[in-house]
């Protein structure tokens, strides 16, 4: 479970019925505005304002309330009006994190949802709600969450009440998730997901050899001879392991060793640190699936979920690498490989001569 540092919320809001997709207004106030655009996933902690000058300081707060559907209630204290609107921005200018570089879900890049009220906390401050509806499709990547007439001041995050995120299972359709979180700078942003399919990685198991997943395939089923694949990240090598299950539940073991190549090896990128980014193959000829963890509350793994590295040979000389699993900026799940000294084999001591 993920909370912010704040008390807890309760309560929330239902999400609105289902919305026509594309521009203009929407049943409930909503609009849709811009054309589509890539998302940022590399500066994720980078505010992104409009593109006529650096954001305004931020003069609002939300509480941010998610449902187990995928909507989320935003209740908004400080210098919010009942004129105002939320808008959800999705940052520009670099590719987004989808798989294979590919732009999911719809091309609007802005959202605009109706704040209405106001109701009074019981502090007596004023408060706006404005309403996600999880029938909102959002393209994956990063939103930045602003507020005021012009859309242009950046806005707080309050108490991320996140708990119906944890374990979600999702329901048919594109597998859709949303985060709010703090950006670096103290902002509000929303990461958000859409894979159609989607493989989500459970339990991973280390062991000094290799590591075993287990994981649930949604909007797939898997075929007879199902395969991962690991593929390297900035080379054309592969390495495919078989894969075991029935339905939408899968399980593969994927040894360290052939990861480990002779460093320089024509094809890889020598003795820098590698990544092996993971794919599940359903079928033969079936396209592949990045293997990620995305329906949970947590929308950066890199320093939460960290698993033991262990020492591996490379095929032949004396240096080797440290290969352990985890997960990319996406969450999307890799074999990171670092460069690692093998220790030298103890030298025996000789066995003295008796002497007469």
């Amino acid at each position: 479970m993920h909370l912010s540092a704040f008390p807890t919320a309760s309560g929330g809001a239902k999400p609105r019925d289902a919305l026509c997709r594309g521009g203009g207004a929407l049943p409930g106030g909503v609009h849709r505005r811009g054309q589509g655009s890539r998302c940022d996933p590399k500066g994720q902690n980078r505010m992104t304002s409009r593109p006529s000058g650096r954001p305004s300081p931020a003069v609002c707060t939300a509480d941010c309330i998610a449902d187990s559907a995928g909507g989320i209630t935003f209740d908004i204290t400080g210098a919010a009006r009942p004129d105002a609107t939320l808008v959800l921005r999705r940052r520009a200018g670099h590719d987004d994190g989808a798989p294979g570089g590919e732009a999911w879900g719809g091309g609007d890049d802005e959202v605009r949802l109706p704040l209405t009220g106001p109701a009074v906390t019981g502090a007596g401050r004023a408060r706006l709600r404005a309403v996600l509806p999880s029938t909102v499709e959002l393209a994956e990547g990063h939103w930045d969450v602003f507020t005021g007439a012009s859309g242009d001041l950046p806005v707080r995050p309050g108490i991320r009440d996140v708990r119906a995120l944890i374990d979600r299972v999702p329901g048919a359709g594109p597998v859709a998730a949303r985060v709010p979180y703090p950006t670096a700078d103290g902002r509000l942003a929303l990461r958000t997901w859409l894979r159609a399919p989607h493989a989500e990685a459970g339990t991973v198991r280390c062991e000094p050899a290799g590591m075993s997943v287990e994981g649930v395939l949604y909007g797939a089923e898997l075929g007879e001879h199902a395969r991962a694949e690991a593929r390297l990240r900035g080379g054309d090598r592969t390495h495919r392991v078989a894969v075991t299950g029935r339905g939408g539940v899968f399980a593969f073991t994927l040894p360290y060793g052939p990861l480990a190549a002779e460093p320089g090896e024509r094809g890889g990128p020598g003795r820098d640190r590698r990544h092996w980014d993971l794919w599940l193959l359903p079928a033969p000829g079936a396209a592949g699936i990045r293997v990620s963890r995305i329906l949970d509350d947590i929308w950066d793994k890199r320093a939460i979920h960290v698993y033991p590295a262990h020492g591996v040979s490379a095929s032949h000389g004396t240096d080797g690498w440290l290969a352990a699993p985890g997960y990319t900026h996406d969450n999307d799940f890799c074999v990171r490989l670092d460069p690692a000294p093998v220790p030298a084999a103890p030298v025996p001591t000789p066995t003295p001569t008796p002497t007469r």
